[in-house]
């Protein structure tokens, strides 16, 4: 699989039934976010040293990089949805800071019976268009999903919260859309926080107890994902896309691109260029 250009995929439990690569026995981690939704049946889910027991009012979802293990009964019913950030990024014009609470909370929302009916419409009209693979079918895919979004989003905003969730999740949401829009000028912590007023200590232990992942980790990612679709669709250098995102030391960024990718920069461009000659 290649998930460093814009990648999508969405299956019925059935039809992975026998594929490891999603009815994995073993923990693993990948750099996809990935929808775990369990209509009927038993099904186990690992995510992070954490069991849970999928129920049909539950959506699951996993980040990139989360370390996770699925299995699911011969008889069990549902759907898996697999998608990269780059996926969002070329078919939206938002990074969606809503969409990555949502997901990131999705375990703690129970779905009302008519929310669970639309869903199920809309889990089908996906898994109908992806197997069709036709003409612009990536915007459709994306509006489906789009629309799969937003029914989780107003479920997850009428379930009850604390008001300390509710203020974190407003800090969180407010950060992520702050980084989506300074990413460049901006790549401390402490920066974000002052924009905020409050201090950087805080700002993490929200975004943290929010999101699972530290405020940093959401800077880096931000930043990496810019630097990706630099690579794959520009013609410009490392010195140049590391100028175009405000890093002046050029070493610096180019260990943060092989730290976070796993690929120098030169490296990571010429696999790109092969998979766009295919």
């Amino acid at each position: 699989m290649n998930t460093s250009k814009p990648f999508f995929e969405i299956y019925t439990f059935d039809q992975v039934e026998n594929n490891q690569q999603f009815n994995n026995p073993v923990p693993h981690a990948h750099d996809l976010i990935e929808i775990i939704w369990a209509v009927s049946g038993n099904c186990s889910l690992k995510v992070d040293m954490q069991t849970y027991s999928p129920k049909c009012d539950q959506v699951f979802g996993i980040m990139p990089h989360q370390l996770h293990q699925f299995t699911a009964d011969f008889n069990a019913q549902g759907y898996i949805i697999r998608f990269n950030e780059l996926f969002l990024q070329e078919y939206n014009s938002v990074y969606h800071a809503d969409l990555l609470l949502v997901l990131m909370q999705s375990a703690n929302v129970s779905y009302s019976e008519e929310i669970r009916n639309e869903m199920k419409t809309i889990m089908d009209k996906l898994i109908q268009e992806f197997s069709q693979q036709q003409l612009y079918s990536s915007d459709i895919l994306s509006r489906y999903l789009n629309i799969l979004f937003i029914h989780m989003s107003r479920q997850s905003h009428a379930a009850p919260s604390t008001n300390q969730q509710t203020h974190n999740n407003r800090q969180a949401k407010r950060f992520i859309q702050l980084v989506d829009q300074h990413f460049k000028a901006h790549k401390k912590v402490s920066e974000f926080a002052d924009i905020m007023c409050v201090t950087p200590s805080y700002l993490n232990e929200a975004i943290k107890k929010t999101t699972g992942y530290t405020a940093g980790h959401h800077i880096r990612q931000r930043v990496i994902l810019e630097a990706k679709r630099h690579a794959a669709y520009s013609d410009n250098s490392m010195k140049e896309v590391a100028w175009d995102l405000g890093f002046t030391d050029i070493c610096y960024f180019s260990k943060l691109f092989k730290k976070e990718t796993g690929y120098n920069f030169s490296e990571f461009k010429k696999r790109q260029e092969k998979v766009l000659a295919v």
